[in-house]
């Protein structure tokens, strides 16, 4: 199986308006769409931000107004973490700091919504 964008594994979701614009919006529970087209501008301007993966229940039908939203993100350097503007609830985990179970979970289920090298688009 390929490592992340399995689409097969997932449902296409409405956009909820026209600003709804980053890679892969169609695959973020509408609920969680606003937040993540928000987050695009400090994964722009984060240099350190190399992929940014949505996964859990913003990816599923499961999805409700009391998710957070579960963010994975892979950096260039492991000492910088991410900063980022909105006080939603998000939980953040790195790449180069989950174990190797929650990393296949994410990498078989997992929607890259950030690349900045281009790699998963």
């Amino acid at each position: 199986m390929k490592m992340f964008n399995n689409f097969d594994l997932h449902f296409i979701f409405d956009l909820k308006n026209e600003n709804i614009r980053f890679l892969n919006a169609e695959y973020v529970h509408p609920l969680k769409q606003e937040l993540v087209q928000e987050l695009q501008a400090d994964f722009e301007q984060d240099e350190n931000v190399k992929m940014a993966i949505v996964f859990g229940s913003a990816v599923e039908f499961r999805c409700n107004s009391y998710s957070d939203l579960d963010l994975c993100i892979e950096r260039y350097s492991f000492d910088k973490p991410f900063r980022y503007g909105t006080c939603e609830e998000i939980d953040i985990l790195y790449w180069d700091r989950i174990g190797g179970k929650l990393k296949e979970e994410i990498a078989q289920k997992g929607i890259v919504v950030y690349d900045r090298e281009g790699q998963h688009v």
